[in-house]
């Protein structure tokens, strides 16, 4: 079945009755365990528990990008098997999807980021709908999926803490400038200078890479010395609350 079919039909379905202004009220059906997926390499598979708490059957596809949403399945070529790709999944059922990895090279000294793609489309109208106006809207979720190998120094918990910060400007404004010296990704929810409720603060969200480094925008010029606290995401998609100096 071809996903940019489904993706294009279902698409101009919501956008006809959205033409003719009637009123709706849509959400996703299946659900996923989880908020992100951690594979470690000493692993054989991972599995991922997708379940139906609509009221209908529902088509699922499931897929691995390296980051860009709007690449075509079909094209992509990683070293990961999804199974079962395709899935029927009826009311209050579930559907586990196993992932294994294929043995093809990935770096070995840090971890590497993926995504996890869910589709979710909805089943075609019954009898007693056809001809009348509705909505049919084709759901996308997706999960950010870390391949970790074996050995990195360190671990993913302690990562948070080894952060570099110091204050800067970008484009006239006041940033947060992080570093990230640790082989794991770190997920930054929120941080603030300071103490108070007027502390300037950066509440966007941001992904600092392994050796990367990210400038957050803060909501006012803080004083230039102090203490960053902050909030990151662990493994199970958690916050852990840290505080560090800055440098």
């Amino acid at each position: 079945m071809n996903i940019r079919k489904i993706v294009s039909h279902a698409v101009a379905a919501g956008l006809l009755a959205v033409g003719a202004w009637l009123p709706c009220v849509s959400q996703a059906s299946v659900v996923i365990a989880g908020t992100r997926i951690v594979y470690n390499a000493t692993d054989s598979e991972v599995t991922l528990k997708l379940s139906n708490v609509g009221k209908s059957p529902a088509l699922t596809q499931v897929w691995l990008d390296k980051g860009d949403p709007k690449a075509d399945p079909s094209t992509l070529d990683l070293p990961f098997v999804l199974t079962p790709p395709l899935a029927r999944i009826d009311p209050d059922k579930s559907q586990t999807i196993r992932i294994a990895y294929t043995g093809e090279a990935l770096p070995k000294d840090r971890e590497t980021l993926f995504w996890f793609n869910l589709l979710e489309v909805p089943p075609k109208p019954k009898a007693g709908e056809v001809g009348q106006n509705f909505v049919q809207l084709a759901f996308r979720s997706r999960l950010k999926f870390f391949f970790r190998p074996a050995g990195l120094p360190g671990n993913a918990d302690d990562a948070p803490g080894k952060l570099n910060w110091h204050l800067g400007t970008l484009n006239g404004k006041p940033v947060l400038e992080v570093a990230n010296p640790t082989a794991y990704h770190v997920t930054i929810i929120e941080a603030h200078v300071g103490e108070g409720e007027h502390a300037p603060k950066f509440e966007e969200g941001n992904m600092v890479a392994p050796g990367g480094q990210a400038s957050l925008p803060l909501t006012g010029a803080p004083a230039a010395s102090g203490k960053v606290s902050f909030t990151t995401l662990n493994d199970y998609g958690g916050p852990v609350k840290h505080e560090s100096a800055l440098k």
